[in-house]
C-alpha cells in the first residue's frame, strides 16, 4: 500500500532550501484521483513507489495531476497561456460568428 505524505493536506511551512536540497525534479504536489471512487491522495515530498492502492476502495487506476508550488518563468508562461479570461465585457477568444454557424450546421 502506498504511503501518502499528508493525505488531504499540503506541507506549506517547509523551508524552500530544505525542500530543494532533497529533490532533483520540479517542486510541486502530485495528486492522484481514484477513477473508481474519486478519493484524492496528495504527495508533496516524494512520489509514490510501486503499486498504489486507493485507501478507500483499494482501486489501482488513478488520474494524476501535478501542481507546481514554486513559480518560475516556464510555470508563469504556462499559467498565462492556459488561463481563461473572466472579464464580463470581453469577447470570446478567436471564434467568429461563422464558426458558430458551422457548429450548428448538420
Amino acid at each position: 500500500m502506498a504511503e501518502t505524505d499528508g493525505v488531504n493536506s499540503m506541507d506549506t511551512n517547509a523551508d524552500s532550501n530544505t525542500r530543494s536540497s532533497r529533490s532533483n525534479g520540479p517542486e510541486g504536489m502530485l495528486t492522484l484521483v481514484c477513477i473508481t471512487c474519486g478519493n484524492e491522495m496528495f504527495f508533496t515530498t516524494k512520489p509514490p513507489t510501486g503499486d498504489v492502492k486507493c485507501t478507500r476502495c483499494a482501486g489501482s487506476v488513478f488520474r494524476s495531476f501535478f501542481t507546481p508550488t514554486v513559480r518560475d518563468d516556464a510555470t508563469e508562461a504556462m499559467l498565462e497561456e492556459t488561463s481563461r479570461s473572466i472579464s464580463i465585457d470581453g469577447g470570446s477568444s478567436d471564434s467568429t460568428s461563422g464558426d458558430l454557424r458551422d457548429l450548428n450546421s448538420p
